[in-house]
């Protein structure tokens, strides 16, 4: 049986090689990683697209990397978690789960985990969001009094997504915890050794970056691709703002509620905004409030930009969609082992026609792969010069053959 990852690889550098190495020490199972697409569990877009990242991901040690769709990696840490680890599941070879936390006490963030199912919990919830506290102040509040645990470790996001993990986690699927090193998730500085994939990412958009010191922080394969301009050059987020201007001064109210996520009056500030705001980042300030981190606005975004609705979202929620990015030797072998439906060829479930003329009916499945094409899209045109569209079509998994691990 193989151990699982959930992760984003945002660049991949020296704290994913640590993990990866742990893992090893613990089995000599294939890893199997599950990785975000195109665009990040904040709503931003991936500083390399997928097919690279994957790539990348398997010259480090990882055997099988599958693409957890957009409409789970676009989502709330328990949205997130949920997705990932259904998706695993759903491949019947995979028995433990690996992950980092800031929180090396299992115990306690189980007990975390289960509080969430404790009646006291939801009237504790509903008490302290009824005096104006944001859902995840309120919850490591109410966590922290639980296991005696410190709030700003219970606020990092690695032990967020930890405990989101164990609250999912079904009982033929064993965590093993791997205590994070280095700076903290959000650091933007780099440091000698464990610096974040946000100072990392935070270096490279500098005008001079410091690639000496960014080179300390990733192998030699990564720090290329990331120089590579045709695989990175400065994916801009900031070129959603025209479209998204063009959209929500001609949407309606009731418009906008259609789109997943479109609760608690957020079409309101999303249209006023849209009348003020002079840049994308302007638009996510004017936005973001007490309950509305700066996070789940971009998500909103992106769905809004998408038309990803809630019809469906609860569509294709239950569904899982395994989309091989790329695999070592080892990840081929265990792929034959796999009993699921597995996407290999997009074009063996999905064709051009169906993005634009929409003239069969679609499968869950087929609905997500749809929804996986057009994020990759968007993200293309995010660029100085737009990149190639349609690539996901044309880009088969990445094989890597050699070494003992593939």
């Amino acid at each position: 049986m193989a151990v699982g990852i959930i992760a984003e690889y945002n660049p991949f550098h020296a704290g994913h090689a640590y993990q990866i190495a742990q893992i090893k020490n613990f089995s000599d199972a294939e890893i199997v990683a599950v990785m975000s697409g195109n665009f990040t569990q904040r709503g931003e877009p991936a500083i390399l697209d997928k097919h690279t990242r994957a790539r990348l991901a398997v010259a480090n040690g990882v055997d099988l990397v599958f693409e957890l769709p957009f409409v789970s990696a676009v989502r709330s840490a328990q949205d997130f978690a949920r997705g990932g680890i259904r998706l695993l599941e759903s491949l019947g070879v995979v028995d433990t789960l690996a992950f980092g936390a800031e929180v090396t006490d299992l115990p306690k963030l189980k007990l975390a985990a289960s509080t969430f199912n404790e009646k006291f919990f939801a009237d504790e919830l509903h008490a302290l969001m009824s005096t104006g506290t944001s859902y995840a102040a309120a919850v490591t509040k109410i966590l922290a009094t639980v296991t005696d645990l410190d709030e700003k470790f219970l606020r990092q996001p690695n032990t967020i997504l930890a405990v989101e993990y164990l609250r999912t986690l079904p009982e033929k699927i064993s965590p093993l915890l791997i205590a994070r090193r280095g700076a903290a998730y959000d650091d933007s500085t780099l440091h000698e050794e464990f610096s974040s994939a946000s100072a990392i990412r935070t270096a490279i958009r500098e005008p001079s970056p410091p690639w000496q010191k960014i080179s300390a922080q990733v192998d030699a394969q990564t720090l290329t691709a990331l120089r590579d301009e045709k695989l990175s050059g400065l994916v801009d987020e900031e070129f959603l703002f025209r479209p998204l201007l063009t959209q929500l001064l001609t949407a309606t109210a009731a418009d906008l509620r259609k789109i997943y996520g479109m609760t608690e009056g957020l079409e309101f500030r999303l249209l006023d905004a849209a009348t003020q705001a002079e840049s994308l980042s302007e638009l996510v300030t004017l936005v973001v409030g007490r309950r509305f981190t700066a996070s789940r606005v971009r998500r909103l975004i992106l769905h809004t930009l998408l038309d990803v609705t809630g019809e469906l979202i609860a569509e294709v929620d239950a569904s899982t969609c395994a989309k091989v990015l790329a695999f070592s030797e080892r990840g081929r072998r265990l792929l034959k082992k796999i009993s699921a439906p597995v996407v290999t060829k997009l074009t063996k479930h999905l064709n051009r026609r169906d993005l634009t003329e929409g003239t069969r009916p679609l499968e869950p499945c087929q609905k997500i792969l749809r929804t996986d094409v057009l994020a990759s899209d968007l993200r293309a045109t995010l660029f100085d010069v737009p990149k190639p569209r349609r690539t996901d079509f044309t880009t088969s998994p990445t094989a890597k053959v050699t070494g003992r691990h593939g």
